[in-house]
């Protein structure tokens, strides 16, 4: 072989694997593209503006579509939140502008007019992803088109043309927008047929933003001064609260249970029928009514503070963020499979502290079978318990169950309203929440005010010879639960969601929501006072 053959074989070698290398560097999984490439373009779904939580499938609407309709495979969490990703007719090559760009040409029949019609009524916007990059645009819109003194009459316009803004930086694409054209309209007004020729174009642009901004825009609307200024003024708040809380607990609780203890020390019979809370250390370890549900309670519980401080964890390790679809409710799925084992184990051990038979129906109503009278232990209590319980004196009304329950329910809701406001607006609106970090603080300190809150109101019941804190210290933890739902009325009230559906919708949910808080804090709210409990009464027995 020659040399000037051997150099150009060279070449052609050298040119197989620069194209081959430019084809491995130009792909929609690393998001880098040459000129002419074709990105993928996928619809979504539709909807009314007004309720997020309706949604119906793109195709729904007689939209020009490929034959056949192809799917996406999408994950476990995509299907969950309601994304159905399938493919478009639309061609949007990397850098190619397109003006005027055939769609397809389709004949309307009446009802496909109706279902147009109904949809620019509620105001529908459809969802489509380009690159990964969710973007949306409306389907139609509302004129007038007279004005009189006894009637005023609309008229319905669907969108035939669709401009596509792409703005790019190198080779990878930056952001995207979907523009319906005021000019190119069919009226629909009318159930009658029409033709309709649907088109489209393409418009390209620089950028000079990174890559790695990309997805900043969605967040723009959260992280305004005013919003951010709201988050920091919920945070304050809440630390003031909680330090108002540990300042009481401090100065009041603590100050007469040491004064109780050194009473109870010194033995003067005077001073010591002023104690309250000593004369029923026969009865305040008695295993509360509905063991097995108690335990139960105390089980899922304890399975959900798992859940969500696995979830924050997630968080603050990057795995989880607000834009990576369905991998909160993957997330959510897997955790919630996982931690089951928590609840099993904690619901058969707490029940085997008090007997050694029947934990197999506290764990059925915990919801998983699992073997936990393996890991028994007794249960841990400084006095022994008599055989008949002590009569509870007569209480005023102030002392009763709601009245507790209003009070610890009420304080820690008010330390985290301002934040319960954007937490609901992120989930049944279109705000994307990007301070997990502040909302993580926030539980931890709803958790820190459940806590306090539960051993001064359990000192207090104790004080008038009321044995009975079990049940009464969960109802009082997890009554900030009702509050939250009692806030989730209202925000619905004051929003524009309407219909049936979105109200099942937003109902349904924060009821489970509400529901697993409930559990939640009532476990933190029976473990505080359990601990205060044994704390007290083992000093007693000291002594």
């Amino acid at each position: 072989m020659s040399k000037m053959e051997a150099l150009k074989l060279s070449l052609i070698i050298i040119s197989l694997l620069l194209t081959n290398l430019r084809s491995i560097a130009s792909s929609p999984h690393n998001h880098g593209y040459n000129v002419g490439d074709h990105v993928p373009l996928f619809v979504n779904k539709v909807g009314p503006l007004n309720n997020p939580s309706e949604t119906y499938q793109y195709y729904e609407l007689p939209f020009c579509g490929p034959d056949p309709v192809v799917k996406k495979k999408e994950s476990l969490g995509e299907v969950l939140s309601g994304d159905r990703l399938t493919t478009a007719l639309y061609k949007l090559n990397f850098r190619e502008n397109k003006v005027a760009e055939t769609l397809c040409h389709k004949k309307l029949e009446g009802d496909d007019v109706a279902k147009f019609r109904d949809a620019v009524i509620n105001d529908f916007y459809f969802q489509m992803y380009y690159d990964d990059l969710p973007f949306w645009g409306f389907v139609g819109k509302i004129e007038e088109d007279s004005w009189t003194l006894e009637k005023k009459s609309l008229k319905y316009f669907l969108f035939k043309h669709v401009q596509f803004d792409v703005l790019y930086n190198g080779n990878q694409i930056i952001e995207v927008h979907a523009i319906g054209d005021p000019n190119q309209v069919v009226d629909i007004t009318e159930d009658v047929g029409v033709d309709v020729q649907f088109t489209y174009s393409v418009v390209w642009n620089t950028t000079s933003a990174a890559f790695d901004t990309r997805m900043d825009r969605y967040s723009r609307a959260s992280s305004l001064p005013i919003h951010l200024k709201i988050h920091w003024f919920s945070f304050i708040n809440s630390v003031i609260t909680i330090m108002l809380l540990i300042g009481l607990l401090t100065l009041l609780f603590m100050r007469r249970l040491r004064n109780d203890l050194r009473t109870f020390s010194t033995g003067d019979e005077e001073d010591d029928k002023e104690v309250g809370w000593k004369y029923i250390h026969g009865d305040v370890f008695r295993y509360p009514r509905n063991k097995s549900l108690f335990c139960a309670v105390m089980g899922v519980g304890t399975q959900l503070l798992t859940l969500v401080c696995s979830l924050f964890v997630l968080v603050c390790l990057g795995i989880l963020y607000p834009y990576n679809r369905g991998t909160l409710c993957t997330a959510l799925v897997i955790l919630y499979s996982l931690t089951s084992v928590v609840a099993g184990y904690t619901t058969a051990s707490f029940h085997c502290q008090f007997a050694e038979t029947g934990w197999e129906r506290s764990v059925l109503l915990a919801g998983i079978m699992y073997a936990g009278y393996l890991f028994r232990s007794e249960f841990q209590s400084p006095c022994a318990t008599k055989r008949y319980p002590r009569e509870i004196p007569p209480l005023p009304w102030y002392r009763d169950t709601p009245c507790q329950m209003f009070l610890g329910g009420f304080l820690p809701f008010s330390a985290i309203v301002l934040e319960l406001q954007h937490l609901y607006a992120s989930l049944w609106g279109y705000r994307i929440f990007t301070l997990p970090s502040i909302l993580f603080i926030m539980f931890i300190i709803l958790i820190l005010i459940t806590a306090i809150l539960s051993v001064g109101l359990t000192y207090i019941q104790l004080s008038v010879e009321d044995h009975q804190w079990w049940w009464r210290s969960v109802f009082c933890g997890g009554s900030t639960a009702i509050f939250m739902f009692a806030y989730c009325i209202y925000f619905y009230t004051r929003s524009s969601m309407s219909g049936l559906l979105q109200f099942s919708f937003v109902f349904g949910y924060n009821a489970c929501m509400c529901y697993a808080f409930f559990l939640m804090l009532g476990t933190v709210g029976f473990r505080s006072s359990l601990m205060f409990v044994r704390y007290i009464y083992r000093a007693v027995k000291s002594e």
